[in-house]
């Protein structure tokens, strides 16, 4: 299970490092050194 609960979190992390850089490289909202607040919003519940 713990494996599991880890795989998810590495893959959300590569999905929003993916989404910033997307948005960097099309010039959406994002300029150089800004921090993502999606941290911030970010729960989760392990059952």
């Amino acid at each position: 299970m713990k494996k599991r609960f880890f795989d998810k979190v590495e893959d959300n992390a590569a999905v929003r490092i993916w989404s910033e850089k997307m948005q960097q490289k099309k010039g959406d909202s994002l300029t150089e050194g800004y921090v993502s607040e999606l941290w911030d919003f970010t729960r989760f519940s392990v059952t």
